[in-house]
């Protein structure tokens, strides 16, 4: 059992893409265990006491260079987060998601420094899955560019992590819901949690196909759990681990607890309409998934704390609140 405490206090920990889904849930986290944070991100943010901001560009060496000279800890959640963003403009997405990693290894270089470095993947660059659970030893076979230049950024944090440059680990996000002070910046992100505001408004759902189309959804807090212990945990240097509960419902059935679960707290009870799939979608939007969370339990010593028919109450009480 990792003791958080003591391997965090003390250190400093810095997190880019701060201000974002998951980062912001990371910081929070993050002052039960350190005084000492960096939130970096390219929105002014509020200060706080306990931590540090840098509002900059992860596209810039510069940033890299006062980030890493302060950083022990390294969480590197920065970077575009849609598959559709990438696909129209991979260029950017080449700059969002790779030149960023390209520029923190120079910069580490430069200092001689080897932080820890943990690394927010995506379980999608496993692409359309036949053979279930998915764990690490299947090989991936990304289909999108999104999932393509992830898989590039994990290689590169690899190679730097086996030349003694950085000490790097990749965790590959299965599909992650949940309560945040922040929501997805991209629009095929944190759909649950968005169909959720829907349905506590009273919006009619629907859903593309039949909806039969599995997920492994798992709850925010042990994602962050996640990212914690992967910061401290010894002799895991050049590593991917999957991020996911190790369960899994259809899309449809997800939605369906949601429209229960709401139903139970307003006496309203919203609709489910299953409409044909959108001109341009993704065929990664057509895939099954389910992951095994053996690797996370076993090394990273995170177990699945929150069940979906839990998870899903939590964040109907969230947007109560």
């Amino acid at each position: 059992m990792v003791n958080l405490l003591e391997n965090l206090n003390g250190k400093m920990i810095a997190v880019t893409g701060a201000s974002g889904y998951i980062g912001s849930a990371l910081v929070n986290a993050l002052t039960k265990y350190s005084s000492e944070i960096l939130c970096v991100s390219r929105k002014d943010l509020e200060s706080i006491s306990g931590m540090k901001f840098i509002k900059a560009d992860v596209r810039s060496l510069d940033s890299w260079l006062e980030i890493v000279a302060q950083a022990d800890i390294i969480f590197h959640l920065a970077g575009n987060t849609s598959v559709y963003a990438a696909e129209k403009n991979p260029v950017e997405s080449l700059n969002s998601t790779l030149l960023p990693i390209t520029l923190l290894i120079k910069a580490a270089q430069e200092l001689g420094c080897q932080p820890r470095v943990v690394f927010a993947s995506t379980a999608t660059v496993y692409g359309m899955t036949e053979t279930f659970p998915v764990n690490e030893t299947t090989k991936p076979n990304p289909i999108t560019i999104y999932d393509l230049h992830k898989l590039f950024a994990e290689q590169q944090l690899k190679l730097a992590t086996k030349e003694g440059l950085i000490d790097s680990v990749s965790l590959r996000l299965a599909n992650v819901y949940g309560p945040s002070s922040s929501v997805s910046s991209a629009d095929d992100r944190g759909i649950l949690n968005r169909v959720t505001a829907m349905a506590m408004q009273g919006k009619d759902l629907i859903v593309y196909g039949d909806g039969n189309y599995l997920r492994d959804y798992i709850y925010i807090d042990d994602v962050v759990n996640a990212f914690l212990n992967a910061s401290i945990v010894p002799d895991i240097g050049g590593r991917e681990f999957i991020v996911a509960s190790g369960s899994s419902q259809t899309v449809k059935q997800a939605f369906e607890m949601v429209i229960e679960q709401v139903a139970m707290i307003t006496d309203h009870r919203v609709n489910l309409d299953c409409v044909p799939w959108p001109s341009g979608a993704n065929a990664i939007e057509h895939r099954n998934f389910i992951a095994s969370n053996a690797s996370i339990v076993s090394e990273l010593g995170c177990q699945t704390t929150i069940n979906f028919e839990e998870g899903i109450k939590l964040l109907i009480s969230a947007h109560q609140k």
